[in-house]
């Protein structure tokens, strides 16, 4: 019989029994939007407008956990800031985590470059027809020719990521709901009853941190960044990183999400975006708080417009 020496086995009883105190825990909610969100009026090339209510309108959602936010500091309401130290740079917000819904994913053309989000598009034939119908700016491919059909924009994607599957690509939705079929419910956004859209969200292995005098935890504040009227680019995505094509006839960034958007809010979120009011955050209570953050704030050019 094998015996274990009495310090080895007290070293052995220590490490199974010890806490360090952390409370990690994937915490969820969601995050809700008003119908103006996802509408906006174009101006066609025959020069007459149509105004359109679409889930493809609703740019990525960047949310975070923050020490607290608060009005003054911009036109809108934005997380606390640390010190300064050069010029024209805000403050660092030091957030404690954060999280999306949407990523902005490579688009497999240049043309598209920092203009798709995932859980937007329920097809492949959806991008094209979003580009090529509604917006009248149509998809090319690395020959200059224009893109008439998803089948041929999932190839391109199989080639040249080397992938055998639409869920590799993640611009296109699984089942999420689990109901046997992939439809508008599956999208990350949902149009509610209401006319809102909301969608659910996840911080995943999130460290809880709360005032040790009051038992208040941190605040929960975000914004979504709206596509450009002009380009339809995102302002959050830097074009000149991420992963890089380059192929005999395609050498170009795909683009990806700026590293310090939480840290910095301020620089990236411009008119026509949308953020959280101060009656559209959450204050944390504890770490099984049943969240619902309100985006519903629109940006102007000269403060702030609640919805």
């Amino acid at each position: 019989m094998r015996t274990i020496p009495l310090l080895a086995a007290l070293s052995l009883l220590s490490a199974c029994t010890y806490q360090e105190g952390l409370i990690i825990e994937d915490m969820t909610g969601t995050v809700v939007l008003p119908e103006e969100a996802a509408t906006r009026t174009f101006t066609k090339q025959d020069g007459s407008t149509e105004t359109l209510e679409d889930v493809r309108l609703i740019g990525p959602v960047y949310l975070g956990l923050f020490p607290g936010v608060r009005e003054g500091l911009q036109v809108y309401p934005h997380p606390d800031m640390g010190p300064i130290f050069q010029p024209g740079v805000p403050g660092d917000t030091y957030p404690y985590g954060g999280t999306t819904v949407g990523d902005l994913r490579y688009p497999c053309f240049e043309s598209l470059v920092c203009r798709v989000s995932s859980g937007r598009y329920l097809t492949f034939d959806d991008l094209v027809e979003w580009f090529n119908v509604v917006l009248e700016d149509p998809i090319v491919d690395a020959f200059g020719d224009v893109v008439s059909n998803g089948d041929y924009v999932r190839q391109v994607c199989y080639d040249l990521l080397y992938y055998t599957t639409d869920e590799e690509i993640q611009i296109t939705p699984r089942d999420r709901n689990d109901d046997g079929v992939i439809d508008a419910k599956d999208l990350d956004f949902v149009k509610r009853s209401d006319g809102k859209w909301e969608a659910e969200f996840t911080f995943w292995q999130q460290e809880y941190f709360e005032d040790e005098d009051s038992g208040q935890g941190f605040t929960l504040w975000g914004w979504m960044d709206a596509p450009s009227e002009v380009s339809y680019q995102f302002s959050t995505c830097d074009p000149e990183y991420g992963y890089y094509e380059s192929t005999y006839s395609s050498k170009f960034y795909g683009g990806t999400q700026y590293n310090d958007l939480l840290n910095y809010p301020s620089l990236y979120i411009s008119t026509g975006d949308w953020v959280a009011p101060m009656d559209g955050i959450h204050v944390y209570q504890g770490v099984d708080d049943e969240v619902e953050i309100h985006i519903n704030g629109l940006v102007t050019g000269t403060g702030m417009e609640v919805y």
